[in-house]
């Protein structure tokens, strides 16, 4: 029997809306136990994100996440703790894969939710100009599966463009983490590819 996922690599692409936060270091949800966060004057970096993938790529889904910067041992990476896709296919490879903790929502244009009410909003106006990025980022995800800390590499690259952002989430909502913190810079990823998982 095949599995109901696609074999990592997973080779995506499309626009993504990004805000990167500064959160209290004791305000941040549980992170896997061999990570810490990296953080100045306990203050952590985190980020929020909508992303539409499309039919460019492996998939077409849409998706809203958060994430913690952290340190394991000497290398850094993202774990993401909070993640919502409208696609089964994608939430079943993301947790079996990389343990991402994928759940299903709803979502209209930057806006998502579940059964229980809204999980989160965001407007973006993008600003003049691009923001000049390396043709080929590197970075990697910290995540938990099957009991242990799991490091998977990604590989990104697009057009960046600065913009001015306003979120909006709920005081009682999963995301109420990110309430503590304030955002301190926001991009569109206008057009990126995106390589997560290692090559078999």
């Amino acid at each position: 029997m095949t599995a109901p996922y696609p074999p990592e690599p997973w080779d995506l692409t499309g626009v993504g809306h990004v805000t990167l936060w500064r959160v209290p270091v004791d305000a941040l949800p549980p992170l896997p136990f061999s990570a810490t966060p990296l953080a100045v004057r306990g203050t952590a970096l985190a980020a929020t994100a909508f992303v539409s993938y499309d039919d460019r790529g492996l998939m077409a889904y849409d998706e809203l996440l958060a994430g913690v910067v952290v340190r394991t041992g000497w290398k850094v990476g993202i774990s993401i703790t909070d993640i919502w896709v409208d696609s089964e296919t994608s939430m079943l490879g993301g947790r079996a894969l990389w343990g991402i903790p994928k759940d299903l929502a709803t979502f209209g244009p930057l806006f998502a939710e579940t059964a229980t009410g809204p999980i989160a909003s965001a407007s973006f106006s993008p600003r003049r100009g691009r923001v000049p990025v390396p043709p080929l980022l590197r970075g990697t995800t910290v995540q938990t599966r099957a009991g242990r800390t799991l490091v998977s590499p990604i590989r990104a690259g697009g057009r960046v463009r600065s913009a001015q952002a306003t979120w909006s989430l709920d005081a009682d909502g999963p995301l109420a983490w990110v309430r503590a913190g304030r955002p301190v810079t926001s991009v569109v990823a206008e057009d990126f590819s995106m390589r997560f998982g290692a090559a078999g």
